[in-house]
């Protein structure tokens, strides 16, 4: 039921390892993607400690699993480790939370 919003969830997460901004900006809500040049905006905030988390610690993310519980056919609550470069855990999984927006799966709230 929820494997396009995997797919984008994956994406996001792919797309900051990868400095890929724009592909990264793109799996963003609307509403978001409008704020993102705002210094102190909450995607620059992610943007900056997503990075920040690639470049000085090396860690990737890796879908863990979908919270069954709270999410719904237009909202999704994911889960997704957070890895160091030897592949153990960096804390717990962080979550990731999207929304369906015109037909497609948005990222509403991330964690890094």
């Amino acid at each position: 039921m929820f494997e396009k919003a995997i797919e984008v969830a994956s994406n996001h997460y792919r797309f900051l390892q990868e400095g890929k901004y724009e592909e990264w900006l793109s799996t963003l809500t609307k509403d978001l993607r409008e704020t993102a040049s705002v210094r102190g905006s909450s995607p620059d905030f992610w943007w900056r400690t997503g990075r920040r988390y690639v470049t000085a610690y090396g860690v990737r993310y890796e879908y863990y699993k979908v919270d069954e519980r709270l999410s719904r056919a237009t909202k999704v609550k994911i889960f997704f480790k957070r890895l160091n470069p030897d592949g153990t855990l960096r804390g717990s999984p962080v979550p990731i939370w999207l929304i369906k927006e015109n037909e497609e799966w948005k990222v509403f709230q991330a964690s890094y």
